[in-house]
């Protein structure tokens, strides 16, 4: 019986940055023995087969005339993961052709690279499960991702500065107590990308957020400070009559009852990074139910 490979969670950020694809076959980094599972390989060295997701389905896509293909998009505050599921996947297809959206939701499926013939890159997930969950199920998976990402990130500095490459690095890495997986990824990332410190610092950045609106969703408000968030939700609810807000009709009745323009930019601003709301087209909030 072949061992499942362990489900990733990883930012949509560094999955979607990913252009290195391992395929069946490929050779390993002595040249002398092979894959079988297909990897993406992502910057800083993330070694991906499997992948576990939480976010916010923002668009469902019927792609095909007798409802054979079915695409999903899951939001986390750094980016989109796009999902496909088709006739081998009949349980997501189902679940994605009956869900009402927005949604929050935990998938855990097959990482997939499309590679057309210009040579871009594409990546995907292709679900192997997928539930409804609640927003705090979505906090921890942003908290636990974040300190996951932040710890592979020092790994792949620490890597990168001892200036070995290949079976070296390989080992090295192994003998200070790195994974072998990720021992793997990070010396087949550095033979391939050129990550460079303001990626990584962009990608820090990103996790950095991630866990700033875990703490703003879970602090208390002040009793002398008024609910700003809710106070738009409201407003919200008042003037959605089912596909959406103006956002430009929602600063003018914030605006009249006492809330500026630059607070409603800033809070909706949070509420759109944090999944409580999304924009089904230009200039349209709805919000998350």
């Amino acid at each position: 019986m072949v061992e499942r490979e362990v489900a990733q969670r990883i930012f949509a950020k560094e999955f979607n940055d990913s252009t290195l694809n391992i395929n069946p076959g490929s050779q390993d980094i002595d040249n002398n023995s092979v894959y079988t599972p297909n990897f993406i390989i992502t910057p800083i060295g993330t070694k991906i087969n499997r992948l576990f997701v939480v976010g916010v389905v923002t668009e469902v896509d019927n792609l095909g005339a007798d409802n054979s293909i079915w695409r999903a998009r899951i939001v986390d505050p750094t980016g989109a993961f796009v999902v496909y599921a088709g006739q081998y996947q009949p349980e997501a297809s189902i679940f994605l052709s009956t869900l009402e959206v927005p949604a929050y939701v935990a998938i855990v499926g097959k990482a997939r690279a499309y590679i057309p013939e210009n040579g871009s890159v594409y990546v995907s997930v292709r679900p192997e499960e997928i539930n409804l969950v609640e927003s705090s199920i979505r906090d921890q998976w942003l908290v636990d991702t974040a300190e996951l990402t932040l710890d592979r990130i020092d790994t792949y500095l620490m890597a990168f500065s001892t200036g070995l490459k290949g079976s070296d690095l390989y080992d090295y890495l192994v003998q200070n107590d790195v994974s072998p997986e990720l021992a793997d990824g990070i010396t087949l990332s550095l033979g391939y990308y050129q990550t460079d410190e303001n990626y990584i610092e962009e990608l820090k950045t990103a996790v950095r957020n991630c866990l700033e609106l875990v703490e703003v969703g879970t602090s208390e408000s002040s009793e002398n400070e008024p609910d700003i968030e809710e106070f738009l939700v409201e407003i919200m609810r008042e003037l959605d009559e089912g596909k959406g807000v103006d956002y430009g009709a929602l600063i003018d009745l914030a605006q009249e009852r006492g809330v500026s323009e630059k607070t409603v930019e800033d809070v909706v601003g949070s509420m759109l990074s944090n999944g409580k709301c999304y924009e089904p087209r230009i200039g349209i909030i709805k919000m998350v139910s």
